[in-house]
């Protein structure tokens, strides 16, 4: 083994799972001989794990890029909303980034990118990781092949990952194959940015390595599924959900012959960065992977949640009377049952307490600790825009639909005494036409005043108006309490309590979802071929499960719809289809790179965040729209993270990104 001595931070390794923590540690001095770390099976297991310690933090919520994009509100007091540590998402979204001192820096580490000690990681530091690990495992000694086989196979996926997560960060990367000796020389050292579809070929050809041979046959070193103490590992299933990903990425128009951004964005030789011409067989190679992806996952037993449980006694005459609690739980445990056969690959690297901040953040607080915030801190909710974001029952939008009172939205009426309303929204009770009536995801998912939330083991009827519990603004909760009136349960597992963090149930963030995948087909078919009854058929499998009519049925119902045929040209099918992503995949973390590829941020970041007057004490005080904070972006530079300005006069070889 050649020995090699060189300065590095392995911190403590991600635990996996939460049935298994014990993964050990790799914690060496400063000036450390690697090949020590892998003297044996357990040391190299440990450094298996430290791999997979520099992904994406999304549960943690000052760190995560979820809080990117037009759907999350937090705290709007000075504490939060004027420091810059804090909801680093949300101050991307107000111009707060620089190159100087760049918002969560992944690049390098830093602006947030941390690890749970505080320390600063990016995800380069990640690869360079993962190409150690790569050096030093054929020398371990007391391993099997076919585990060793396995262990590569995962970190080359784990390296395609944050080579592809830097990519759609920062467009052109450099590409990190392998770590420079000491004596490198400087022009080896002084490495140059590459073209976007150099880099994303990069990933997939890594990805490719493990599942195919020379030949283009299956491999099988990679693990077909894990047992449940090393969920959330790499395998065969999300390896190909990983790659369906990165194809549907460079398909998409922001790295699809963008001439109208990059066309002068060009490195030292004069070549453009970007592709300057469209490419439609980038859609076709994204179909194809898209649909051995759903094929290989559902011949592996993966399919849309479905509910089949025994409700609480709160709900046992609900599921026999109410029209939508079948869907509604369809859709609200798909996000929060753990490791349930919809999830492809779950992020199970929850820090806080065990389980990061989001479900802590969304979470109200319980009746019977109206005082105590505990870990139901009540103060991240969702933007007016998702209010009005989710279907009608009739399931199409709400300015679509002939049948909603859509110009009337905002008017006061009563919660009807009926079987669609029944178990979710107060009977009887002062709403406003905006809250009836509409699809089972928005009761799933939303949380709004007079409605009902499922936490704590109990049904709460909620409260938004000025002194009012659960959920008001008060003189008892001058910060903690949903700032538009609008909350998020979707995050919340409804056996969650309050009072202490083991009563949070605890359940792996979603990366990868079956929908996510049905969703991308969709996409890449209506993209490559227009209209089709392909396409709709995966769109219809998210519908049905959730309590929706069929795309083809309800878009021809001109006694329903105001466009009647709308699916069935290639721009209407493809406005469909985004806004059924958005929907099914809100607050998980997709919008944000979902628009930034569809190059519509002026269409949805440009806006500032509403919404409801929480001083207000009734109905027609509350119920009012108030503008409470502007959001910044900048057309084309907010489209590409900054490279931190220290790098760049370390390496005169990079090239900024334009804007920076």
């Amino acid at each position: 083994m050649k020995s090699k001595i060189i300065a590095i931070s392995f911190i403590i390794g991600l635990s996996l799972t939460f049935t298994r923590c014990d993964f050990l540690d790799i914690v060496p001095d400063n000036t450390v001989e690697v090949g020590s770390l892998f003297e044996n099976r357990d040391k190299a297991l440990s450094a298996l794990s430290t791999c997979y310690k520099y992904m994406p933090n999304y549960e943690k919520l000052h760190q995560s890029m979820s809080l990117a994009g037009d759907e999350w509100v937090g705290r709007l007091d000075a504490e939060v909303a004027d420091a810059r540590w804090n909801t680093r998402g949300e101050k991307l979204m107000r111009g707060w980034n620089n190159s100087n001192d760049p918002i969560l820096n992944y690049w390098s580490g830093g602006g947030g990118v941390e690890d749970s000690n505080g320390r600063s990681i990016g995800l380069y530091q990640g690869i360079r990781v993962c190409n150690i690990f790569f050096e030093n495992i054929e020398n371990v000694p007391d391993i099997t092949p076919a585990e060793r086989a396995d262990w590569i196979a995962q970190v080359k996926v784990l390296k395609a990952y944050y080579h592809f997560y830097l990519t759609r960060l920062y467009g052109p990367i450099v590409i990190a194959d392998k770590n420079l000796e000491p004596f490198s020389a400087v022009e080896d050292v002084r490495q140059e940015r590459q073209t976007v579809d150099s880099c994303f070929n990069y990933s997939l050809n890594l990805i490719n390595e493990v599942l195919y041979d020379a030949n283009g046959n299956p491999k099988a070193e990679l693990a077909v599924e894990r047992d449940v103490a090393y969920y959330g590992q790499i395998d065969q299933v999300n390896a190909r959900a990983i790659k369906a990903q990165i194809l549907l990425t460079r398909a998409s128009p922001l790295f699809n012959g963008n001439s109208e951004y990059f066309s002068n964005f060009k490195n030292k030789e004069g070549n453009t960065f970007f592709p300057m011409q469209y490419d439609p067989e980038k859609w076709k190679q994204a179909l194809d992977g898209i649909k051995e992806a759903i094929d290989y996952a559902e011949a592996r037993g993966k399919k849309l949640y479905t509910f089949t449980g025994q409700p609480k006694f709160w709900d046992v005459d609900n599921f026999k009377e109410s029209d939508i609690i079948q869907y509604a739980y369809n859709k609200r445990f798909s996000i929060v049952a753990p490791w349930n056969d919809e999830l492809l690959w779950g992020y199970s690297g929850l820090d806080y307490e065990g389980q990061g901040g989001f479900a802590h953040a969304t979470n109200m607080r319980s009746i019977a600790e109206p005082t105590t915030a505990g870990f139901a801190w009540q103060w991240l909710g969702a933007d007016y825009r998702m209010d009005e974001l989710y279907y009608s029952r009739n399931g199409v939008p709400i300015e679509d639909d002939k049948t909603f009172e859509y110009d009337n939205r905002l008017e006061v009426t009563d919660v009807p005494d009926d079987s669609y309303h029944k178990g979710y929204m107060q009977s009887g009770e002062k709403t406003i036409k905006l809250h009836l009536n509409r699809e089972p995801r928005f009761y799933a998912w939303l949380v709004v005043d007079r409605s009902v939330w499922r936490t704590h083991d109990m049904a709460n009827d909620v409260k938004m108006r000025y002194n009012e519990f659960p959920g008001g603004r008060g003189s008892q909760h001058t910060t903690d309490f949903y700032w538009t009136g609008i909350g998020v349960k979707k995050l919340v597992h409804p056996e969650s309590g309050t009072g202490h963090w083991a009563r949070v149930v605890k359940f792996p963030y979603p990366i990868l979802r079956l929908s996510d995948l049905y969703l991308m087909y969709a996409e890449a078919y209506n993209e490559y071929n227009g209209p089709s009854p392909e396409a709709y058929t995966y769109l219809n499998k998210i519908r049905t499960i959730g309590g929706l009519k069929p795309i083809e049925e309800v878009w021809s119902d001109a006694n329903i719809v105001k466009t009647p045929g709308k699916h069935l040209t290639k721009e209407g099918l493809r406005d469909i289809i985004h806004r059924e992503r958005i929907i099914e995949l809100s607050f998980e973390g997709h919008k944000y790179f979902d628009v930034l590829r569809w190059k519509e941020a002026d269409r949805y970041f440009l806006s500032p965040m509403k919404g409801w007057n929480t001083t207000g004490v009734d109905p027609a005080q509350f119920y009012v729209l108030m503008t409470l904070q502007p959001r910044v972006w900048q057309t084309p530079r907010d489209y590409l993270m900054p490279i931190p300005l220290s790098d760049i006069n370390r390496n005169p070889n990079l090239i900024q990104n334009p804007g920076w």
